[in-house]
C-alpha cells in the first residue's frame, strides 16, 4: 500500500513564516551554499539547519530578511541582496543595525524578542539594544529604523507580517508550557488581555496615561476609538506613566510641524510677527523642530499660553493626538 505524504510533519512556526513569504509573493529555497541571499525579484535562498545556531530557527531567517527588504524600501527589493552589498563596513553595520531594531520593535509588539532573536555575530548587538528599539539615541541606525517603521505596520506587507507575529505568539504561548528550560519558547513574554505582549508587572491599564477614558489610546486605529479596557488587567508593551507637559513638549516641537492660526484667533491680531502665511492659511512654525511660541529658556514653557491657538488648546494630553506627537520624537513605544 502506497503511503500519503499529502500530512508529513512540518514545524508549525516554518509554515506560519513559508505562507507569510508566499503571501508577500517570496519564494523560499533552501541551499548549503549560502546563509542568505534575494535575487532581487521573487527567491529569497537561505541556509538549511546545519549552518543553524542553536537557538536559530527557519522562521527567525525569514522574519530578518523581511526586515532588511523594509529598510531598504521598495528600490532595494528589486536589487540584489536588497542592495546590501558589504563593501563599506561602516555602512552595512548600519543597515544591519536598522534592520535589528526594526525587527526588535515588530517582535515586542507581541513579545518574542527572545523567541525571534537575532543569532550569529551579530548577537551581540541585538543584545544591546533597549527596551524601546526606536527610541530617541545617537546610534545611526535609529533614523533608518524609525523612516522603515510606517511601511512596516501600514505599508502593503503589515497585515501578513502582523498575522504571522500574532500565529507564532499564540503558538508560542502553547508550547512554553512543555518547553524545556533552556527552550526560545520558554522566552516569550505573556500576552495581554487586548493581544500584544504584557508589560511592567507592577503596573496596570488602571494607571496607563493611554487609558485614562477607559479606552486604550495606544491600540486606537488612526482617527478611531481605543477598545475598551478593564483597568485591573496588568499593563502591555505600551504601558505609559502619567504626562508631564513641561518634560515632553512633543507636541511643541517634531511633533507636528507647525500649529494653525485661525483668523478669529486672538494670537492672530495680536502676534502677527510669530506667523507664516502660505495658501492653507496662518501659522506659528517650528524652526528647527522647536515652535516660536516657547519661551527662549530651556524646556517646553509656552510663552504665549493665553493665546495660544485653538490647535494647541484642544490637543488632549494622553490623548491620541498628544500620543502621536510622543512616537514622533520617540518618547512613546509604536
Amino acid at each position: 500500500m502506497e503511503r500519503s505524504t499529502s500530512g508529513i510533519y512540518k514545524d508549525p512556526a516554518d509554515l506560519i513564516w513559508l505562507t507569510t513569504a508566499e503571501r508577500l509573493g517570496i519564494q523560499i529555497r533552501r541551499s548549503d551554499e549560502t546563509y542568505a541571499s534575494w535575487d532581487g525579484a521573487r527567491t529569497l535562498t537561505l541556509c538549511t539547519p546545519a549552518a543553524f545556531d542553536p537557538d536559530d530557527s527557519l522562521a527567525q531567517l525569514i522574519l530578518h530578511e523581511l526586515c532588511h527588504a523594509l529598510v531598504q524600501g521598495p528600490a532595494g527589493r528589486r536589487r540584489v541582496d536588497w542592495g546590501l552589498d558589504n563593501v563599506d563596513d561602516d555602512a552595512a553595520a548600519v543597515e544591519e543595525h536598522a534592520c535589528h531594531r526594526l525587527q526588535a520593535a515588530l517582535l515586542d509588539r507581541h513579545g518574542l524578542r527572545e523567541v525571534l532573536a537575532v543569532t550569529t555575530s551579530w548577537r551581540s548587538y541585538w543584545d544591546t539594544i533597549p527596551e524601546d528599539p526606536l527610541g530617541a539615541g545617537d546610534d545611526p541606525a535609529i533614523p533608518r529604523a524609525r523612516a522603515a517603521w510606517p511601511d512596516a505596520v501600514r505599508g502593503p506587507w503589515a497585515q501578513p507580517i502582523e498575522d504571522a507575529l500574532r500565529a507564532t505568539a499564540a503558538l508560542a504561548s502553547a508550547v512554553a508550557p512543555f518547553a524545556p528550560p533552556d527552550s526560545v519558547w520558554r522566552r516569550a513574554r505573556p500576552q495581554h488581555p487586548l493581544g500584544g505582549a504584557a508589560g511592567p508587572a507592577d503596573h496596570s491599564c488602571g494607571d496607563c496615561a493611554w487609558g485614562a477614558t477607559g479606552r486604550c489610546v495606544a491600540r486606537a486605529e488612526e482617527g478611531g476609538e481605543g477598545p475598551e479596557l478593564v483597568h485591573s488587567w496588568p499593563a502591555c508593551f505600551r504601558w505609559q506613566a502619567a504626562l508631564s507637559c513641561g518634560d515632553c513638549g512633543a507636541c511643541c516641537r517634531e511633533g507636528y510641524h507647525l500649529a494653525p492660526v485661525e483668523p478669529d484667533e486672538a494670537l492672530y491680531t495680536a502676534r502677527p510677527d510669530l506667523l507664516v502665511h502660505d495658501a492653507d492659511g496662518a501659522a506659528l512654525p517650528r524652526p528647527g523642530g522647536r515652535c516660536v511660541g516657547l519661551a527662549p529658556a530651556p524646556g517646553w514653557r509656552c510663552a504665549i499660553y493665553a493665546l495660544r491657538p485653538r490647535a494647541c488648546s484642544e490637543l488632549e494630553p494622553g490623548g491620541e493626538g498628544c500620543l502621536i506627537a510622543r512616537r514622533r520624537v520617540g518618547l512613546s513605544r509604536p
